[in-house]
């Protein structure tokens, strides 16, 4: 439940643009809209304050004209400032919304409860949101703003459920983005694929469940393509259907489901892409093993979970930062695709994402 809304000042309430005169005075533009959705807040109940990096004249308009609980002028340093009203207020990070558009804001808007941009924020700024708003700052952004509080705070109300998932989502990602060491291991794994496919190797996916599925769309990318025209490369997800896992299950064990598929297609130099969420796939982990032994390249990507027997048991692990199954999933098709795509890019040329 968001209880405190901190709001920066140009960019946001104002549009941004200044306006100067003969003299040099400066004006700014602000939607009456916004005007009101502030008062609105305010009559809900929010505790509100404001924090601008200027400090001229203008900011006095600013100060006075709206029923701010704080207000910081002159103030670079948003986050540790954001941090004083939470410990002056007794409110929870958890239960503060920040809006903003601009460098000093990227720090504020990460560590609230709910960092929320509008739509012409810079680059940053928007990747440090869990939310983009659809209105730029000065044209209407607030009000907007306040039909999403009313949907994020209402937890009977569908949306939350919508808003809940998505935060999940989001922070998994904004982690893969700053971890460069997974990023580096991805291109490493994307090199090796290349070298296995031009010398004429085969790549072999697997996964039970959910990331059945999820080899299957990873191994798919390769054969089809991303965004040009090329000769199918050499991938294939192993086989789950029900004769295939009925017959080698009753033969040997279902644990051995893959490995023994992998023991009739594979040759050394090829590669294995394991896929599960929480590391424990025996079906899986087996067919790492048989990789090893038979002098495969072997992936392993996976949950954030930590178990030291899985430590070496793959050539390549990669971890997405999470312990909850569907965002791992979101996370493992991800990174399927960033690989796919580089291979293509790297083998073919041509046209690539920007």
């Amino acid at each position: 439940m968001i209880e405190l809304i901190v709001f920066d000042i140009d960019g946001v309430i104002a549009d941004g643009s200044v306006i100067v005169d003969s003299k040099g005075n400066e004006q700014k533009k602000i939607n009456l809209k916004d005007i009101d959705a502030i008062y609105e807040l305010h009559r809900r109940g929010y505790t509100l304050a404001a924090i601008t990096g200027e400090d001229k004249d203008i900011v006095d308009y600013f100060e006075k004209r709206f029923p701010w609980d704080y207000f910081y002028r002159g103030n670079k340093t948003k986050k540790e400032t954001m941090q004083q009203i939470e410990q002056s207020t007794g409110i929870n990070r958890k239960n503060i919304c920040y809006i903003g558009d601009g460098k000093y804001d990227i720090e504020p808007l990460m560590y609230a409860g709910l960092g929320i941009c509008p739509a012409d924020a810079i680059d940053k700024a928007k990747n440090a949101a869990d939310i983009i708003l659809q209105n730029n700052g000065g044209n209407g952004c607030i009000w907007e703003m306040i039909s999403i509080l009313e949907k994020y705070d209402d937890e009977n109300y569908a949306h939350n459920y919508f808003f809940r998932r998505l935060e999940e989502h989001t922070n998994i990602f904004k982690k893969l983005a700053s971890d460069q060491e997974l990023m580096d291991r991805a291109i490493e794994i994307g090199d090796e694929i290349i070298a296995i496919l031009k010398g004429e190797g085969a790549i072999y996916l697997c996964g039970n469940g959910g990331s059945a599925a999820d080899a299957q769309h990873i191994a798919t990318e390769f054969i089809s393509r991303f965004y040009q025209e090329r000769p199918g490369l050499n991938a294939e997800a192993l086989s789950v259907n029900t004769s295939t896992l009925t017959a080698i299950g009753n033969d040997y064990s279902f644990e051995r489901v893959f490995a023994r598929q992998l023991e009739a297609k594979a040759k050394p130099g090829d590669m294995v892409i394991g896929i599960t969420t929480s590391g424990t796939s025996k079906n899986v982990l087996e067919a790492l093993r048989y990789a090893e032994k038979q002098g495969l390249v072997s992936v392993l990507l996976m949950g954030g979970f930590e178990d030291p027997e899985l430590d070496g048991i793959a050539d390549y692990i990669i971890k997405v930062p999470s312990l909850i199954t569907p965002r791992i999933q979101e996370a493992h098709i991800f990174i399927g695709h960033v690989i796919a795509e580089y291979v293509e890019y790297k083998m073919f040329g041509g046209k690539r994402a920007i």
